[in-house]
């Protein structure tokens, strides 16, 4: 009888140490918020930096829309995610709250759900978006077919109007909140984020949806800039030489992903939401690859589809891609582990200060002090032709007065 209740007293211990372990580590997960998921308080030297939420942004930026119920909203790839920064002095007080609710490495329709979700969130009046050239590009020997877009639409993360009101939603993110605070996964991404609160390199993300690119900058002080450029020129070499590149398939019919923007552009003419198209600026490095592997007409004609599509809904539509002081600053030389260009992390990545000048020229408004020359246009399809013929004189200009560039990139002998 004795051992049987010293049993019991042993279970029970047993239990409720369990139980205070669990309460303890979500405890901790919840003031730590390693994801951003909880919205807890932001503190300087304990929780500031969040390099786990690097890895989860696809989870964390639904619930950082909903707490920020954003006026205005930045979607797209990861190109705009680092370029245009919600806190950017041209956005005017009545435009705020921003969120940054682009996604990297997510393909269209991906992009297009979570503006959704972050303009639903909030009372959302303007949405920029980022097109980038290569989320558009498909295999034009093959059909697009039916796409079945309420499959596509099965995220319970995030909210989408439907004619009958909203999606219902709760199930997925009760396990999120479950894993964001019991998980031994999320016990370890805690301690690794107070860890890290001594490097001020670390990857993070802003409340506000933002990616300040910290860790290029862990990258550029260790090893230089000139990696960043020789590794992502190393992927869009391999990317832009496939076979079978095109932007309609073998019918001649849209892709997926410029009917996933169609999709965007119906729903925000519903919802009387302005929308505001920009196409991503590239580097000069990036631009003479798209001519070297014989896709600037391709390019071309990707830059038609879109101004048709923009003149169809009435929404703007500029165009970034430019041979200018912007563009052509040249990477650092290797083992320079000082230089930073002032306008791109690499390539297809641009900073914030360019960002800057794009929200200028796109608002109209004088939030940078030098904004000469101009940069990038706002297109038609009646002044489109006049933008392609000069970009290309621009191009096969920049291509003839600097052939190390081209050399550089392993296109072609000096």
């Amino acid at each position: 009888m004795a051992d049987t209740e010293l049993h019991k007293r042993f279970l029970l211990a047993l239990s409720m140490t369990f139980l205070l372990a669990c309460l303890s580590a979500a405890a901790f997960n919840y003031l730590v918020d390693p994801y951003g998921l909880f919205g807890s308080r932001r503190v300087a030297g304990f929780n500031e930096l969040k390099p786990a939420a690097a890895e989860r942004v696809r989870v964390a930026k639904p619930y950082m829309a909903s707490r920020v119920k954003p006026r205005s909203v930045i979607g797209g790839n990861s190109r705009p995610e680092m370029g245009l920064n919600p806190r950017s002095a041209c956005w005017e007080d009545g435009e705020q709250s921003v969120f940054n609710t682009a996604i990297p490495g997510a393909d269209v329709f991906m992009q297009v759900r979570y503006v959704q979700h972050a303009a639903e969130s909030g009372e959302t009046r303007r949405i920029f978006f980022g097109v980038d050239f290569l989320d558009f590009l498909v295999d034009p020997s093959k059909s697009t077919g039916h796409i079945d877009w309420n499959r596509l639409d099965r995220n319970s993360r995030l909210m989408s109007r439907a004619e009958t009101g909203f999606i219902p939603i709760g199930g997925q993110q009760a396990a999120d909140v479950f894993s964001g605070l019991f998980s031994l996964g999320a016990v370890e991404d805690s301690f690794l984020t107070v860890a890290s609160q001594r490097n001020i390199h670390s990857p993070t993300r802003h409340e506000n949806g933002f990616n300040p690119a910290q860790d290029y900058l862990q990258i550029i002080r260790g090893e230089g800039q000139s990696v960043l450029f020789m590794q992502k020129n190393a992927e869009l070499r391999k990317r832009l030489h496939r076979m079978n590149l095109g932007i309609v398939d073998v019918n001649g019919q849209p892709s997926k992903h410029i009917l996933a923007l169609r999709r965007m552009l119906d729903w925000a003419e519903t919802e009387g939401t302005e929308v505001v198209l920009f196409i991503n600026p590239y580097h000069a490095d990036y631009l003479v690859q798209i001519e070297e592997s014989g896709n600037w007409r391709l390019l071309e004609e990707w830059k038609r589809q879109l101004a048709g599509v923009a003149s169809e809904y009435g929404v703007a539509l500029w165009d970034f891609n430019t041979f200018d002081r912007y563009s052509t600053e040249p990477p650092p030389a290797r083992n320079d582990k000082l230089s930073i260009l002032h306008w791109f992390w690499e390539p297809a990545h641009y900073r914030q200060e360019l960002g800057d000048v794009m929200l200028a020229n796109m608002l109209a408004r004088p939030c940078v002090a030098d904004l000469h020359p101009p940069f990038g246009v706002r297109v038609t399809p009646t002044s489109l032709e006049s933008h392609l013929n000069g970009l290309r004189s621009d191009l096969h200009r920049f291509i003839q007065e600097h052939p190390n560039t081209v050399y550089r990139l392993g296109a072609r002998a000096p």
